[in-house]
């Protein structure tokens, strides 16, 4: 789907729909209360939101991987298969099929073992069970199911948190107030365009703010073709091919977790020009036209790795 326009500014849409906003908020709340959570006996990195839509999780997610990783920690990733059939197993990019898969779990199965299973306490245990040292959890940070050591949330510096109503009548899966009292820390991807920063200080002076951003280490400069996306937010992507010296000759915007058909991208090989899509976009296509395109992968640099480092030290006990 993609976000319709109201949920960037209020207007007469948004107003008819904040009673069920509000009563959304309200069940968000009651569920968070009424769960006893699991408490696993390594730590849980939450990487989750409180906007709907693509705020830069997985990046984020993969570079934390690294980070334990560089210290020989043995990582698992937790996805919760949002579309997939499977459940509570370990990926085999050999034998389970990528239409069963959904495209966050399939790049961390690339990476390292990823478990995926709407059962966050469940798949937590079978991590367990496969001497994993450190869980990172995607998405799920209103998940009560699974308790979590260090908690991260994730805002599109561009987007910040829309008209500030909790769905339908806006992008927020819980109030902001709501939503920070449970973080340990919020992340900021790109640069703070809608006065975030003063809101979240507003409410909570003390939480720890980082910043960020996503780029590519790959060499575009002069590439002349076609982009397309099917991610949260596609004009991210587009902007920044534009701002590494690609031109641009079409921009092409499919819904959040499009799903491809080779109709699909048929189509766009058909019209001769080179087609530049994001590593999630391309783990959906079928091999045989993933060779025929230009991938380009993006990862989460922080600004000021430091910080990173306290907190870690700070939540992440030995």
């Amino acid at each position: 789907m993609k976000q319709p326009d109201f949920w960037s500014n209020k207007n007469w849409i948004s107003f008819l729909l904040s009673p069920l906003g509000y009563l959304y908020e309200k069940i968000v709340a009651l569920r968070l209360k009424r769960n006893k959570p699991y408490h696993a006996k390594v730590p849980v990195i939450c990487v989750g939101n409180i906007c709907v839509g693509g705020t830069g999780k997985t990046p984020i997610c993969l570079a934390l991987a690294d980070y334990f990783s560089n210290q020989g920690k043995k990582v698992f990733f937790l996805n919760h298969g949002y579309k997939s059939r499977l459940q509570n197993v370990v990926i085999d990019l050999e034998r389970h099929n990528p239409k069963d898969l959904s495209d966050e779990a399939m790049i961390f199965a690339n990476k390292l073992p990823t478990i995926i299973d709407c059962n966050r306490a469940r798949g937590a245990k079978k991590a367990e069970e496969m001497n994993a040292d450190v869980i990172i959890m995607d998405d799920g940070f209103q998940n009560p199911t699974l308790s979590k050591q260090l908690s991260f949330v994730v805002f599109d510096g561009t987007c910040g948190v829309g008209n500030g109503l909790c769905m339908p009548a806006g992008p927020l899966r819980e109030t902001l107030k709501q939503g920070l009292k449970r973080a340990d820390a919020v992340v900021i991807v790109g640069e703070d365009k809608t006065g975030l920063i003063e809101k979240i200080k507003a409410l909570y002076p003390q939480l720890p703010i980082l910043h960020g951003h996503v780029e590519t280490t790959q060499n575009l400069k002069g590439i002349k073709g076609i982009a397309f996306a099917g991610i949260g937010h596609p004009e991210k992507f587009f902007n920044m091919l534009e701002e590494k010296g690609v031109v641009l000759t079409e921009k092409i915007a499919f819904g959040d977790h499009h799903t491809y058909m080779r109709k699909d991208v048929e189509n766009l090989i058909n019209r001769g020009q080179p087609l530049l899509t994001t590593l999630k976009d391309a783990v959906k296509i079928d091999k045989d036209l993933r060779d025929q395109l230009m991938i380009v992968d993006i990862e989460f640099i922080l600004d000021n790795p430091s910080e990173w480092d306290a907190l870690i030290a700070e939540k992440i006990k030995e």
